[in-house]
């Protein structure tokens, strides 16, 4: 959001560095920029509303929970807030208040006016807090958080090549593209692989491919980094795992929820940029199967995931300081 950055930097809000720090992290974590400089510590929340609202040419609104009415919750369902991402705040005669992410969404409005017999009253909340709102009133899981905003994910499942995998990594121009063609090379040396997220203190599924590895079933997995497990080894260590998982409770707690034999072996490898790791990617021979050891070409490869993030990085950084009328990037 190039404008929203111009008009936070007008204001003071954030400075330069801050919002490169927050392009960085949305690249890597997804989200809208606003929920990423305020995750960083960059701004309050009362002044990323006002900056969206003078953006969206929408009112903003500070919630109250004391001013949620159970009455306005209940008139939309889970599926239909779930997917517009917006919330029901309260009802005024036959006006109601409704919260949104994105006021300029003509679909969910009119979906809203028509099915409700209501006129909505559009105003603007910050991602994040449309996040908590969403579940705590509605039970949806906040993983939508991590959606990458500049493209939807469409993996491919079809195996590639390290060579053809190479170049799509050199084309990718988001998060998604990367883990597309990462997850489409890795599938030609695993039978099922799964990438993960990496937010202390959690490891969180995103995507996989392969025979029960769909998407909507890996975002369900979860490890914690707190608990001793392979996951927590190879975050702490930046090392490669291949072998058999250990006994312990989350490693086998792991394997059951994919269906996977005790005693086979998998293979988890760590994706670093910076000295951090940011992703996990595992991958196995199928519930009952072994790995084979020759991961050298794919390991090799992966190696330009970081890279690839980085040219992300600096790309939308160049283009979001001319568009905001700061000097060119680095």
């Amino acid at each position: 959001m190039p404008i929203l950055a111009r008009i936070l930097r007008e204001r003071g809000l954030v400075t330069e560095p801050q919002i490169e720090l927050a392009i960085q992290h949305q690249v890597l974590y997804g989200g809208r920029l606003g929920t990423s400089l305020h995750e960083l510590g960059f701004i309050t929340e009362d002044g990323l509303t006002q900056a969206l609202s003078r953006f969206r040419g929408v009112p903003g609104l500070k919630v109250d929970p004391r001013e949620i009415q159970p009455e306005a919750v209940a008139l939309l369902s889970k599926a239909v807030v779930g997917k517009h991402k917006v919330f029901p705040y309260r009802i005024r005669g036959k006006t109601l208040f409704l919260l949104m992410v994105n006021p300029q969404d003509h679909t969910a409005l009119a979906k809203v006016s028509f099915s409700m017999g209501y006129v909505v009253k559009p105003l603007i909340v910050p991602e994040f807090r449309m996040i908590q709102l969403l579940r705590d009133h509605y039970g949806i899981d906040e993983r939508w958080r991590f959606d990458d905003t500049y493209r939807p994910p469409v993996l491919d499942p079809v195996p590639e090549e390290a060579e053809a995998g190479s170049r799509r990594l050199d084309a990718a121009l988001s998060r998604d593209e990367v883990v597309e063609a990462l997850l489409a090379v890795c599938m030609s040396f695993f039978r099922r692989v799964a990438f993960f997220i990496v937010r202390e203190p959690w490891v969180l599924g995103w995507a996989g491919l392969g025979e029960g590895m769909e998407r909507g079933f890996v975002a369900s997995l979860g490890v914690p980094l707190d608990r001793p497990s392979v996951f927590r080894d190879v975050v702490r260590d930046k090392a490669v795992f291949i072998g058999r998982f250990s006994q312990e409770e989350e490693d086998r707690r792991f394997l059951k929820s994919i269906s996977k034999r005790p005693g086979t072996t998998a293979a988890v490898f760590p994706i670093v940029l910076r000295g951090r790791v940011v992703n996990l990617v595992y991958g196995d021979g199928g519930p009952a199967g072994n790995v084979r050891g020759e991961l050298g070409e794919l390991l090799a490869l992966a190696q330009k995931v970081p890279r690839a993030y980085l040219r992300i990085i600096r790309k939308r950084v160049a283009e979001t300081r001319e568009a905001a009328g700061g000097v060119p990037g680095h």
